[in-house]
């Protein structure tokens, strides 16, 4: 298995000077309030892996061009500053560290097998993503073209060549002078890059239906969901020249993916739900999106892809907590599912706002697999995000110990011995709701539901 082990940040976006970042190829967990540099994290990360994938250096060079419209460098810096985002990747076999970096003077990751493996394995959800999903007003049928073209298709490739490329390629307008015979061909290319649609639209709708009644829904049959591409690709609509610059909303409006669920009713028949953004709770919305961004995650082909990454932004927003440990029980696997193993191959980067959450996290993992950052910002001034690592309890209590604050390392020791208990009570994270009982009672029950136990056998 390959793994991040470093990620340097020099003045890009949020970030000033040079911010590093030493994983050590551990799992990450952020916690840092809205503006804090978070969403910073998460786009170098997207920028470093999608420069992979670009056809030319120019592609990428415009993101740290201060005079370039699509600049992602810091804006209260000098034009002359210097800025990159630098990442090393450690082998686990062999131990073998390598670098590689994009910046305005440097480029080594275009045409890169590794990054372009990482790239394409990998996944970055946050909750603008999958609002996207359900992003219609009630009165319209939710399209989910732009959202395949923007954040599925570029991530599947066929062979050498990726996905959005090809169908790119077998799209473009054909000239009014071409024969019959010339648009017979066309004609033939655009049946086919419809159909590997399609296939890939079943593929993935098969695999998200199967996570939603298995993960979300005990099994039981409550709602299914279907991708219909119902405005494809014509002679007509590629002649208004669909991947020009500034047509992204012609293109929108000539290809339609429609979300199509339905509800299990009590006589056992299926009912089609119109308008499912008007009909269903956000919560459900959201249970869908993932389990559709799952499905397309499932449907790549990744067998023999070492060296992968599941980057989530704040992507639980709209769910109660009950939802949200829900949805961390399947991506950390707490009950060592087999069908959910796949979960078990990324490194995880969980970045949250919210500070229960991220301590509820916290409790339920461990710093030999994990580590842990803080992001802080202040908002009345023109400074980079203030980052330190979140030490654990114990890790707090060896500190103060040390320090001869013998007090405070009792405190944290108590705090740790709860977290012990609250781990070895509820391993699976399914009584949330006990974890803020007292220590003693803690201590009491471990002692019924293990000592006892063991003397009676």
């Amino acid at each position: 298995m390959k793994k991040i082990y470093k990620l340097a940040i020099k003045n890009f976006k949020a970030f000033q000077d040079e911010e590093i970042f030493a994983f050590k190829g551990k799992n990450v967990l952020v916690y840092g309030s809205n503006g804090s540099g978070k969403s910073s994290l998460f786009w170098a990360l997207y920028t470093f892996l999608q420069s992979s994938i670009k056809h030319s250096d120019e592609e990428i060079e415009k993101y740290f061009d201060y005079e370039n419209p699509q600049s992602l460098l810091n804006i209260f810096l000098d034009e002359n500053t210097s800025a990159k985002i630098e990442m090393t990747y450690i082998d686990e076999e062999t131990q073998e560290t390598h670098t590689n970096i994009i910046s305005k003077e440097t480029i080594n990751t275009r045409e890169n097998q590794t990054i372009q493996e990482l790239n394409l394995a990998s996944d970055f959800i946050n909750y603008k993503l999958l609002h996207n999903f359900y992003n219609a007003s009630h009165k319209d049928e939710v399209n989910l073209w732009s959202v395949f073209e923007r954040d599925i298709f570029p991530f599947y490739a066929d062979g050498t060549t990726l996905i959005l490329d090809k169908i790119k390629n077998k799209t473009k307008a054909i000239t009014r002078r071409k024969t019959e015979s010339a648009k017979s061909r066309k004609e033939s290319d655009l049946d086919t890059i419809n159909t590997e649609i399609e296939a890939l639209l079943t593929e993935i709708k098969t695999t998200a239906n199967n996570f939603l009644k298995k993960h979300f829904y005990e099994n039981n049959d409550v709602i299914k969901i279907d991708l219909q591409f119902k405005k494809k690709f014509t002679l007509q609509n590629i002649n208004k020249n669909l991947w020009e610059d500034g047509n992204d909303p012609i293109r929108h409006s000539e290809l339609h993916i429609k979300l199509v669920v339905e509800q299990f009713m009590e006589d056992d028949t299926w009912k089609p739900l119109e308008r499912v953004q008007s009909f269903l709770n956000e919560a459900q919305l959201t249970r869908i999106a993932i389990a559709i961004r799952i499905g397309a995650l499932r449907a790549r082909v990744q067998q023999g892809v070492d060296f992968k990454i599941l980057v989530l932004d704040d992507m639980l927003n709209s769910l109660d907590m009950s939802n949200r440990v829900d949805v961390m029980r399947i991506i950390l696997n707490k009950e060592n599912n087999p069908e959910l193993q796949y979960f078990d191959t990324y490194q995880k980067i969980i970045l949250t706002h919210d500070k229960g959450f991220f301590n509820l996290l916290k409790r339920h993992t461990n710093d030999e697999q994990w580590v842990y950052y803080k992001f802080t910002k202040d908002e009345t001034k023109n400074e980079a995000p203030k980052v330190k690592k979140d030490l654990t309890h114990m890790q707090k209590a060896q500190k103060y110990f040390d320090e001869d604050e013998f007090d405070a390392c009792g405190n944290e020791l108590r705090k740790e011995a709860e977290n012990i208990f609250t781990n070895f009570l509820d391993p699976e994270m399914k009584n949330v709701k006990d974890e803020f009982k007292a220590l003693s009672k803690k201590i009491e029950k471990v002692y019924h539901n293990y000592y006892m136990l063991n003397t009676k056998i």
